[in-house]
């Protein structure tokens, strides 16, 4: 791996965050399929095109990207987790899929100038640089002149029921932390529009369109499961697995949200709302 920045991010997505994604990861990519494909399309491929795909996690969306693209295309997925990119390099070899790669690295400092891409991809994998400007101008390095990128990013938490469903009810029993700063690194971190706008133009991309994009997140087939996950996924999960929360207190957290979810079900499984924006720019 390249020197990292992100350290912070890197010790999280190498460790229990990383873990955490590996345990969930066939709900977390199933659920994520739609906003994956919205975003893919968004980013008009073509036969043939070369396709950077920043925080490729386990790879589908670097797959999906690369059936598109066809044997003459090319995919390259980058992410800082070695945890999870070895899942992704063990599909590829399953599946034989010669025109996609992946390589863990800081994409905040990556040395891309010897690789240029058509287009620059991300589900989800762009919100959480120390130095976003930064990270944008260098990744704009790895664009061909005219190239173009694509990117869904979530809006604000209180915009994502999938999310403040379970804080709401974690609030009920212990004392939430006090809100950190909306644009430190994180998954919510680009939920302004308008921070995302002054982030990519200074960056010097241009052509910048944001959209939004609404949807359902599937948290679970039954109840038991939904619980599980969002008992161990999100903001709601730290609240609640902090040290100075008893055994009782967590107990009763589970049954809650257990009520509060079983209003949800449907025979597709629990759905709640999630709220994205779809980013598209160019590169002059």
């Amino acid at each position: 791996m390249s020197n990292l920045v992100n350290t912070d991010m890197n010790e999280y997505w190498n460790g229990d965050g990383g873990r955490e994604w590996i345990r969930f990861q066939e709900r977390i990519d199933n659920s994520l399929i739609p906003f994956g494909k919205k975003a893919i399309a968004a980013a008009k491929l073509s036969p043939g095109e070369r396709v950077l795909d920043i925080g490729c996690g386990c790879g589908d969306t670097s797959f999906e990207i690369a059936r598109q693209v066809g044997e003459n295309g090319y995919v390259h997925g980058i992410d800082i987790s070695e945890l999870v990119l070895e899942k992704a390099i063990i599909r590829k070899e399953t599946e034989s899929q010669d025109n996609v790669n992946f390589e863990c690295s800081d994409a905040q400092i990556h040395n891309f100038r010897e690789a240029k891409f058509d287009v620059m991809f991300s589900r989800y994998g762009v919100m959480f640089f120390d130095d976003p400007e930064a990270a944008f101008k260098n990744l704009r390095q790895a664009l061909n002149s005219g190239g173009r990128m694509a990117f869904v990013c979530w809006q604000p938490v209180r915009m994502n029921q999938w999310v403040s469903l379970a804080l709401d009810v974690a609030s009920r029993f212990v004392q939430l932390p006090k809100p950190s700063d909306p644009e430190s690194p994180g998954g919510f971190s680009f939920g302004d529009a308008n921070r995302v706008t002054r982030i990519l133009s200074s960056a010097g991309f241009t052509n910048i369109s944001i959209h939004k994009f609404h949807d359902t997140f599937n948290v679970g087939e039954n109840i038991n499961e939904a619980v599980k996950f969002l008992s161990s996924i999100g903001p709601a999960s730290s609240a609640i697995a902090a040290p100075e929360v008893d055994d009782v207190t967590r107990s009763r957290f589970i049954s809650a949200l257990h009520d509060f979810l079983a209003i949800h079900m449907t025979v597709d499984g629990i759905k709640l709302d999630a709220a994205t924006w779809i980013v598209t720019a160019d590169n002059p």
